[in-house]
């Protein structure tokens, strides 16, 4: 699951994370500590002139769909891409990658409270997420972009929180993931697994439960809390 992240480190950053990035108009993108479904983030997707920063609407619309009651889903599960109809089309030719500095994952106490988590790559460089994305012009009226996170198993570092994390791929994948065609067979096994990452998990207030809450309290530990890697 990954119902909230943050991206405050500026674009032109992420040009040393995926090759070949251009954030030459990385002012159309504002940043957030507290991304939420339903609103834009900055998303790197395939284009003929290489790995294209654009914002994109977080929940996803198929292209084909023109029913306003389905369900814009946030995550897609990574074991299920290729077999869910929501998905199978975006997976074989519109994959994208979604900037990130760190996402929020929520702990339930044996008492129903729940901590809020902020969970970082150890080595608190920026990121990026898989993801799909799809491109729809009948629902609307006009076209409307939009995108979800694709999730995995949860590695040795995130589960104390959570079963389930975002798919972090490999630097060496990142090219190939945009490429728009169907991954082969042994692709898909090297980057649909269990992300080889140490994650930081730091509880945060519940400052951040609120989407209309955006500064760095979001992401402030909680006074006297310890972190764990």
């Amino acid at each position: 699951m990954c119902g909230r992240f943050d991206r405050h480190t500026p674009l032109s950053a992420f040009e040393d994370v995926v090759d070949g990035l251009s954030a030459s108009e990385s002012h159309l993108i504002a940043e957030s500590y507290n991304i939420a479904p339903s609103q834009n983030a900055a998303v790197i997707r395939g284009s003929d002139r290489g790995p294209e920063l654009v914002p994109l609407h977080w929940g996803f619309v198929p292209a084909w769909s023109k029913n306003k009651s389905l369900s814009r889903p946030i995550n897609a599960r990574g074991e299920t891409l290729s077999e869910k109809a929501m998905f199978k089309d975006a997976f074989k030719s519109a994959r994208c990658l979604v900037l990130c500095d760190g996402y929020y994952e929520w702990q339930k106490s044996s008492e129903g409270s729940k901590t809020p988590f902020y969970i970082t790559p150890v080595s608190d460089k920026p990121f990026v997420m898989a993801g799909l994305w799809a491109r729809n012009e009948a629902l609307e009226g006009k076209p409307i972009e939009t995108f979800c996170i694709i999730t995995v198993e949860a590695n040795a570092s995130c589960k104390e929180v959570h079963h389930r994390m975002p798919l972090i791929l490999d630097v060496e994948h990142h090219r190939e993931w945009l490429v728009s065609k169907a991954l082969a067979a042994d692709a898909k096994a090297a980057m649909l697994r269990v992300p080889d990452i140490a994650m930081r998990l730091t509880a945060v207030s519940r400052f951040v439960n609120s989407p209309a809450n955006n500064s760095p309290q979001c992401i402030a530990p909680i006074h006297g809390s310890g972190e764990s890697a």
